[in-house]
């Protein structure tokens, strides 16, 4: 399994309010403008997305492919999402609670996704690596990989001190990874800049990067 370190509890009780910050919906409109620049996304695709959290990238993903899977280990987001969806659609989502592994466990054998996609998730999953690895077995040979996390960042973008997670990635370190697990054309794009005042109290400029791979 590749599980995520904080309890979904912390999501759960954040999901209500969760797209009420204006920076969080501009990052994921960013992020979402950075993956349609960088991949191909065409009308009959099968779509993963792991992190799916309250649909903001969800939702107009789903909207240029055939279907998406959207899963979180966060019932309470998916909540969120499942109200939006029978509010204004789109009708071609479909929600899991879980993580990758969940997928694997229950995914149709023989129908493989042709992109999955995850943004601000990684650096919450303990392992990454065996993450990347399960969705090189979800996908079809020649599908897509698009990561959004943070880079390397010193330590205090999140509010929490004691909330476990990695501190953002190296973007040499990710692409050796990425290539170990059977990706190639392998790219990066700086898909959004993050001004915040962190948990030090000091004004920090926090960079997203979306990684972009294909199962060779």
């Amino acid at each position: 399994m590749a599980p995520i370190w904080n309890s979904s509890g912390r999501f759960d009780a954040a999901a209500r309010n969760w797209d009420d910050n204006p920076r969080r919906m501009d990052l994921a409109r960013l992020i979402f403008e950075t993956l349609e620049r960088n991949v191909p996304l065409s009308s009959d695709w099968r779509v993963l997305e792991i992190g799916c959290g309250t649909g903001l990238v969800s939702r107009p993903l789903a909207e240029k492919t055939a279907s998406l899977l959207a899963v979180d280990t966060s019932r309470e987001m998916l909540r969120m999402l499942e109200e939006k969806i029978s509010a204004a659609g789109p009708g071609n989502v479909e929600t899991v609670e879980g993580d990758i592994s969940s997928v694997r466990r229950e995914h149709e054998p023989g129908v493989p996704f042709n992109l999955v996609f995850s943004a601000m998730t990684f650096h919450h999953i303990v392992d990454p690596r065996l993450a990347v690895r399960q969705a090189h077995a979800l996908l079809a040979e020649g599908g897509w990989l698009a990561i959004a996390d943070l880079d390397k960042e010193d330590g205090c973008f999140h509010d929490d001190s004691n909330q476990e997670v990695h501190h953002g990635f190296e973007r040499k370190s990710f692409e050796t990874m990425l290539r170990e697990e059977g990706f190639r054309e392998i790219s990066f794009s700086t898909a959004a800049s993050v001004t915040k005042i962190n948990r030090a109290g000091k004004e920090r400029i926090y960079t997203v990067f979306l990684a972009v791979s294909r199962k060779q």
